[in-house]
């Protein structure tokens, strides 16, 4: 992306290297205020109804929001899990692209994030909208798993599984989860943080869905050379495919090569 490369030159300074750690931190201090209680998970989620009404720290705070656990004697290794996975991934995206570009991809989703929530509540002013931070997991991981597809992970520390392959089964759960959403507002909103997965990779998708298609048009066209006949009598129309005990020849009739099987060639012996 070569608007990317200026900003990069004049604004890369501004990178906050190892945001991604900056962000678990935050969590974590976060995490610690909802077990002492003096935080409350609902009250940081990102609600466009309580922001009008004066609670602009919403904007901020539904980023550091942890995500939502049930209250289980697992989880905070859940989340100590969840949370080195997540690390894991930004490292790889942040060593394959740099500091600058992991920043304005997470910023990126986080606005369309904001922007989203906005526009779903102002088409359906009278539903409730909030937005957690999953939308930014899910983000960094359609990411990793575009730029990884074929590292695996362990399904429940056993099964391998690629990373493709999960990334798809999100994709499916996310548009089946779009489909049962009780509103247009609700939809807008869960489906525009991830215009900045599609901003970041329309160039790889438009490439990869272009050498899929060139691979399908490739593999018809060797079925069809394979099933097209290689003789063709010219007077009976007998091919080698319908007719395979017959013997096709080749003759010179005014300066063209004409094609004839045995049955046509003894005719003409006949005949003469």
């Amino acid at each position: 992306m070569k608007m990317l490369d200026k900003l990069e030159k004049r604004l890369g300074f501004l990178a906050v290297p190892n945001v991604v750690m900056t962000l678990i931190i935050a969590q974590l201090v976060i995490y610690a205020g909802m077990l002492t209680g003096r935080l409350e998970f609902e009250g940081l989620l990102l609600v466009p109804k309580a922001v009008f009404a004066g609670e602009w720290w919403r904007l901020l705070s539904f980023v550091l929001t942890p995500p939502y656990v049930p209250a289980t004697a697992f989880q905070a290794i859940f989340l100590a899990f969840f949370w080195y996975i997540l690390w894991m991934m930004s490292q790889n995206l942040e060593a394959q692209w740099g500091t600058f570009r992991l920043n304005v991809f997470l910023l990126t989703s986080i606005l369309f994030a904001i922007a989203g929530a906005f526009i779903g509540q102002l088409i359906s002013p009278a539903a409730t909208l909030y937005v957690a931070p999953r939308f930014l997991y899910y983000s960094l991981f359609l990411a990793f798993a575009t730029l990884n597809p074929n590292i695996q992970f362990l399904m429940m520390f056993l099964i391998p599984v690629k990373v493709k392959w999960l990334a798809w089964i999100i994709v499916g759960f996310g548009f089946i989860a779009v489909l049962a959403m009780p509103s247009i507002g609700h939809r807008i909103a869960f489906v525009a943080p991830y215009f900045g997965y599609l901003l970041f990779f329309k160039g790889m998708l438009r490439q990869s869905l272009e050498n899929r298609q060139r691979r399908s048009k490739f593999a018809a066209e060797r079925i069809q050379s394979a099933d097209a006949a290689l003789h063709i009598c010219e007077e009976c129309g007998a091919s080698d495919k319908s007719h395979p005990d017959r013997d096709f020849r080749y003759k010179s009739v005014a300066k063209d090569m004409v094609c004839l099987c045995n049955i046509c060639r003894e005719k003409h012996s006949n005949s003469n």
